[in-house]
């Protein structure tokens, strides 16, 4: 097999208009507040372990955080010169449904996103979040529930769908947010949202990264122009759950990772963090930055290595091969893609 070595690198801050007299904002100065109303179906859920409920959605809020590089007449320079005032853009999907809870969230203090907030600041990506708009049960996942809760969840979550991409699309154009490929990142009913919307508008992602569902969505095959991760735990609730959905995944043709964390409930930790980090300093290898005259696309796309990896590992067993290793040690079934060695480093031990 022909390997592809990919090199990654972090750009440089300030890479962009270096030459200028640059003076950082605070958080607050570059974290955004947007509304959008919801005009959809007036019933939705927070993520209860219920399949019908009561409470009423009447807008979703969306925090924008700008990177480090970013202020007021940078972005106006860049304007001018027709380009995008960052690299890219996280979606960083919260289970919370209180904007401030959120705005907690995405200060730089220690946390669950504190390793996003850095890789963000490091890489010129904004970060954008919004409330959790429900319509979802972690009790079950779609096609274990019974046709009437289906039908009327699935209505639920299209109409907010809608109303997302209302929201999201007003932000993209009036920060002058790239829109060739969000990298997306949810945790648990963060996770639960970031999913089902991507399922539904694959079109705004390049990938995605969820972690600890506990209940899953169907898959569509338009999301499989989309690279994922599915992460979970060995000892939560909905690992079995997860691991059919990776599996359909595969069977329609997506290229996906999946990792069952040791010893881990319905929680998180340094190793899926890790994972998640290695995950996003690939896929941002193939996100163009129109910031860097020197930048260049790699020779394959984000499909390739996932198609032809140089290892592979064994979920059941946590442990990674070289390509020509794991075809007489790993099971089919068990197998996962993991395209280059740091991701595979990231994902479990790796035997040699």
């Amino acid at each position: 097999m022909k390997k592809v070595i990919l090199i990654f690198y972090i750009i440089p801050l300030l890479s962009v208009f270096a030459q200028d007299t640059f003076v950082p904002l605070s958080e607050q100065e570059r974290t955004f507040i947007v509304t959008q109303n919801a005009k959809g179906s007036a019933l939705a859920a927070v993520g209860t372990n219920k399949p019908s409920y009561n409470s009423q959605l009447t807008e979703i809020i969306f925090i924008l955080r700008m990177p480090q590089t970013w202020n007021l007449e940078r972005d106006k320079a860049l304007k001018d010169k027709r380009l995008p005032s960052v690299r890219g853009v996280i979606a960083l999907c919260s289970e919370k449904s209180d904007s401030n809870a959120i705005l907690y969230e995405i200060a730089r203090r220690p946390g669950a996103y504190i390793h996003l907030l850095d890789f963000a600041d490091a890489n010129n990506l904004a970060i954008v979040a919004w409330t959790n708009f429900g319509a979802y049960t972690s009790a079950a996942s779609t096609h274990e529930l019974d046709k009437k809760n289906r039908d009327s969840l699935n209505s639920r979550f299209e109409a907010r769908s809608e109303d997302w991409e209302k929201g999201i699309k007003k932000i993209l154009n009036h920060y002058n947010l790239p829109d060739n490929g969000i990298m997306g990142y949810g945790l648990s009913g963060g996770a639960q949202i970031l999913h089902r919307l991507a399922m539904r508008k694959s079109k705004y992602f390049s990938g995605v990264f969820i972690h600890v569902n506990s209940s899953y969505d169907e898959p569509t095959k338009s999301a499989a122009n989309i690279l994922w991760c599915v992460s979970t735990g060995e000892l939560e609730a909905g690992y079995p759950a997860a691991e059919r959905f990776y599996n359909k995944m595969i069977d329609l043709g997506y290229c996906a990772i999946f990792k069952a964390e040791e010893n881990l409930g319905h929680t998180t930790n340094a190793h899926v963090y890790a994972l998640s980090e290695a995950f996003f300093t690939y896929l941002i290898t193939f996100l163009p930055d129109p910031l860097n005259k020197d930048w260049k696309a790699p020779p394959v796309d984000k499909f390739y290595l996932m198609r032809n990896p140089i290892y592979i590992g064994d979920y059941v067993n946590q442990i990674a091969f070289p390509f020509e290793e794991a075809k007489t040690k790993v099971p089919k079934k068990f197998m996962v893609a993991l395209p280059t060695e740091p991701l595979a480093k990231a994902w479990g031990n790796i035997m040699k």
